[in-house]
């Protein structure tokens, strides 16, 4: 392996490793509000779905994790598709039920870590999947 693969390596490593930490922070998150409230929490009268779909974070997060180091393309792309869905419902979300978006937005700084989070795996990920 030459040392341009290398670097390729530990720079795709590198920023797995982030992914996953921010990944295992966001099942943190996700776990704390079901010790709290219970898996079945309806998020005070949201729509069933988005309730089904925050929960299921609290697995599909994790199981992104253990990807990203054992199948690392498959873990990129379901980091990529767990964050731009989650982003666009939480918008969504937003939208609805929390308008003006902008004015919501600068309360609820959650949000604005994960649409960071997605622009910054959506400028990585080319890199993250670099295996040699």
């Amino acid at each position: 392996m030459t040392a341009a693969g290398d670097g390729d390596r530990r720079r795709g490593l590198i920023l797995r490793t982030i992914y996953a930490l921010c990944l295992l922070g966001a099942t943190y998150n996700h776990w704390v509000v079901i010790a709290r409230y219970g898996l079945l929490w309806d998020y005070d009268g949201l729509p069933m779905a988005s309730a089904i779909f925050w929960t299921s974070l609290a697995f599909l997060d994790p199981a992104a994790v253990v990807l990203l180091f054992l199948r690392p393309r498959a873990g990129v792309a379901a980091t990529i598709a767990i964050i731009v869905v989650d982003v666009v419902h939480n918008l969504w979300i937003l939208a609805l039920y929390y308008a003006p978006v902008l004015r919501t937005l600068r309360e609820t700084p959650g949000v604005i870590a994960q649409i960071a989070f997605m622009v910054f795996v959506l400028g990585t990920a080319r890199i993250a999947c670099r295996l040699r």
